[in-house]
């Protein structure tokens, strides 16, 4: 049924009230997060989400000596975040208000294409979410989110690149 392109490179384009360093720092450790599994760009990304059967991600490859300054787990968050929130704008049309803070129990305050508020929380895990657990941990948690009626929980496996996403909505 055709290609979707991911294309990291386009993180700030695609979210204009992201912060630009912010946009180059989330695709740069998406660039080392998937780089440490030898992925290259133009990489299969399977999706729960998606009905096409081959989408890619793109992304300019950090050097291999890039992750010495960094922490493990946290460039596997980033690179969730910047992957989700790529596919949020190619797949769905969605673009970021804000960040939404820790007690707001979701990581981001995004709009869709007719004006309505979507929270989104975004999970990373280097290997794959074995038996769909951190998943549901993540639909548990998006769901004590007040800030919208459309809730996302979404896990992103680096290895293979893959996107779990679950979309509620509470509207009657």
């Amino acid at each position: 049924m055709g290609e979707m392109e991911f294309d990291l490179r386009l993180l700030g384009e695609m979210h204009p009230f992201l912060a630009k360093s912010t946009a180059v720092e989330l695709a740069y450790r998406a660039a080392i997060g998937l780089g440490r599994h030898g992925h290259k760009p133009g990489v299969h990304l399977s999706s729960s989400q998606s009905e096409h059967e081959k989408d890619v991600l793109l992304w300019e490859e950090a050097a291999d000596e890039a992750s010495a300054q960094l922490d493990f787990h946290k460039v596997t968050e980033d690179a969730a975040e910047a992957i989700a929130l790529v596919f949020a704008s190619v797949a769905n049309g969605w673009t970021i208000l804000r960040r939404l803070q820790r007690w707001e129990f979701a990581d981001w305050l995004l709009v869709d294409r007719e004006n309505s508020r979507v929270v989104t929380e975004v999970s990373g895990v280097d290997a794959t979410d074995t038996g769909g657990g951190r998943l549901r941990e993540k639909i548990l948690q998006v769901a004590k989110c007040t800030a919208s009626i459309i809730k996302v929980a979404c896990v992103v496996e680096l290895q293979p690149p893959r996107l779990s996403m679950n979309i509620t909505s509470n509207a009657s």
